[in-house]
């Protein structure tokens, strides 16, 4: 039988490196300068890793299969002549150490077959042809739905520059196999989940206006695809069952994106949530305020929702205009965080600091907002033009950066008519310090 290796790379990092997160692109958790943000840094790194979902997906596509002898490592010496297909794991923040990988491999292994998967190998998608490196186009997971999977069939994939998907049925795809072959235990020390905190997906795709600068639309399209809330039981179940974790977190761009879907799959939680006999699961959500309710809010907290993300980006309208984002009145938000708490909800916050009409004025505007909103966490990055978007094909002149590596959503990698780097990483910190010191003073 053919050997076939899942290869997921990452560079040395004294911070918490992310591959899944950003839709694909991944984030590295810098969170600035100070004592809070480090501490913060130091917490992150400690919990909270899990390999791109889209490759744990297509892993166990391959263990359902049974063609092929399949492996998944994050060491580049686990490679040897037996291995006969390596798919490699890309992103931005640790492009260049994967493209490296691919060159040694190249020199090592002539006669191993490549394929670059992730939404940012098409970005290098040069570099990686000119190494013989085909570019797997779409969601990785999805490859067996378009093409029928043998050495036949891989080896006329690797003849071309670039296969796309296209055929994006999850329903179709395998039982979540990959818990069985990976150590999937991952913790969550900040929400409180030391005993597994496991990723799952529902819905793929994102319409909303920020495709201007966000990368989700980009690399999981506009529309939303949904999968079977029966699926996504057997799916929780089958986990629960391998591992024993009862605690898990949607990758979905924006959970309740869609009302009629979400209802169903709210319904089909609290059902198997009465099912268990007294053992119930958890759950983190990311959405956008403008879904909340108190119907919602309600369901989620029956269906075992406890965490509520949200981005808030700014307090400043101004400024999220300029990159059309869009959201809430500040004082519809507030309400809106209230009727989360009103069904027990705990929340977490997400704000970008030095957008392109950002000040010191409207960073305090943020800060202060960012303290009266009262959510549980908060989280302050720096805004990053990501190649592939509109607002980096608006701004290419004005990056400072050609280093993909430090797209990780925490340097400012453009030139900003305020701040600078420094000043940047400064900024974080200080939102970070004054956010939470006012936690521990204003309980």
């Amino acid at each position: 039988m053919k050997k076939v290796l899942i290869l997921d790379i990452y560079r040395d990092s004294n911070y918490r490196i992310s591959k899944d997160t950003n839709g694909g692109y991944g984030t590295e958790n810098d969170f600035g300068t100070g004592i809070i943000p480090s501490v913060l840094s130091r917490v992150t790194k400690k919990s909270l890793f899990w390999p791109p979902l889209s490759a744990l997906n297509l892993l166990s596509e391959f263990l359902r299969d049974n063609n092929f002898i399949i492996k998944f490592s994050h060491e580049i010496n686990s490679v040897d002549h037996d291995v006969d297909y390596i798919f490699l794991t890309t992103s931005i923040v640790c492009s260049k150490t994967e493209l490296n990988c691919a060159q040694r491999l190249r020199i090592a292994f002539p006669k191993i077959r490549i394929y670059a998967i992730g939404p940012f190998a098409k970005i290098l998608q040069t570099e990686y042809n000119k190494l013989g490196v085909t570019i797997i186009d779409g969601e990785p997971e999805f490859l067996f739905q378009n093409i029928k999977i043998n050495s036949a069939n891989l080896n006329l994939i690797n003849a071309e520059n670039i296969f796309s998907i296209i055929k994006k049925n999850p329903d179709q795809l395998a039982d979540p196999l990959w818990v069985k072959s990976t150590n999937s235990l991952t913790r969550n020390y900040l929400f409180g989940y030391q005993n597994g905190y496991i990723p799952i997906i529902a819905t793929r795709g994102c319409p909303y206006s920020c495709f201007e600068y966000c990368v989700y639309p980009l690399t999981q399209g506009k529309l939303v695809n949904s999968t079977n809330p029966e699926k996504i039981l057997n799916d929780i179940n089958f986990i629960n069952k391998h591992t024993g974790s009862s605690n898990f977190v949607f990758r979905d761009p924006v959970f309740s994106i869609n009302k009629k879907y979400t209802n169903e799959l709210l319904i089909a939680l609290q059902n198997n949530r009465r099912s268990k006999k007294g053992k119930s699961y958890s759950f983190t959500i990311e959405t956008h305020l403008n879904n909340i309710n108190d119907d919602l809010a309600s369901n989620f907290y029956a269906a075992g929702i406890n965490w509520v993300k949200f981005g808030i980006e700014s307090a400043d309208m101004s400024v999220k205009e300029n990159v059309n984002r869009y959201s809430l009145e500040n004082d519809e938000q507030i309400k809106k965080v209230k009727i989360c708490k009103k069904y027990n909800l705990k929340t977490v916050a997400m704000y970008i600091l030095c957008q392109p009409d950002d000040t010191l004025i409207t960073h305090n505007k943020t800060i202060d907002y960012s303290k009266a909103l009262r959510t549980n966490l908060a989280q302050f990055s720096l805004f990053t033009p990501y190649p592939g978007t509109p607002y980096f094909l608006k701004n290419k002149d004005s990056l400072i950066t050609n280093d993909f590596e430090k797209y990780n959503q925490y340097n400012l990698i453009y030139k900003h008519n305020i701040f600078n780097a420094n000043s940047a990483k400064k900024e974080l910190g200080r939102a970070y310090s004054s956010y939470y010191i006012n936690k521990l003073f204003h309980v």
